[in-house]
């Protein structure tokens, strides 16, 4: 009889993963914390401006009562409160930033 030898896969680390995360920043940004945080708000109000172009089709269509609404009248207000909340979160993170930045990245005059 013969004996099969069946390859063992080559062990890959724990944290090895096919999928690598997409980002718009160069690797030579990739610790920098401002320029990470842009990339958040550009993404964030990406994702604004869909909530309220889907809560905007949905009151036309009402309104002209043609089609059958993406979103019925209870489901589009969640969505504009959504949409408000986020914004004003984001506002405020944006508002703390600056303050970090106008505290620990001017340089003082001389």
């Amino acid at each position: 009889m013969s004996t099969r030898h069946i390859q063992t896969p080559a062990k890959l680390p724990l944290a090895a993963a096919a999928h690598v995360p997409f980002t718009f920043l160069h690797d030579s940004l990739k610790h920098n914390q401002d320029a990470q945080f842009v990339t958040i708000v550009m993404d964030f109000a990406k994702g604004l401006g869909l909530c309220l172009e889907m809560a905007a089709s949905s009151t036309l269509a009402r309104t002209m009562n043609e089609e059958l609404p993406l979103l019925n009248p209870e489901d589009t207000d969640r969505l504009m409160r959504f949409a408000t909340m986020s914004a004003n979160l984001m506002a405020r993170h944006a508002a703390d930033r600056i303050d970090w930045m106008n505290k620990y990245l001017v340089k003082e005059e001389k």
